[in-house]
């Protein structure tokens, strides 16, 4: 998947305009990463990190994805994302 990155502090408006191109976008709290956002969260209301799909695992091991089932799963490099996944 094509992706990028936002604030959790930021706009649904910041976000609509980072999404071109992109099918999501990887949300970030202060530190970590907390969530994903994608077109259909821009339909709510409020700011990126009250809208975001939280249901993601960041690095887990194959048995714990498969265990949990997350909606997505992000992998990362160096504390930065890479690779961002969609359930089956």
């Amino acid at each position: 998947m094509e992706f990028s990155s936002i604030g959790a502090e930021d706009s649904l408006l910041e976000a609509k305009s980072r999404l071109d191109g992109n099918d999501v976008l990887v949300v970030w709290g202060r530190e970590k990463i907390i969530g994903i956002l994608t077109e259909e969260h821009l339909e709510k209301q409020g700011n990126c990190g009250q809208v975001c799909e939280l249901d993601i695992l960041v690095d887990p091991s194959p048995v714990k994805a498969s265990i949990w089932k997350p909606k997505y799963v992000i992998v990362t490099e160096d504390g930065e994302p890479v690779l961002v996944s969609h359930e089956p």
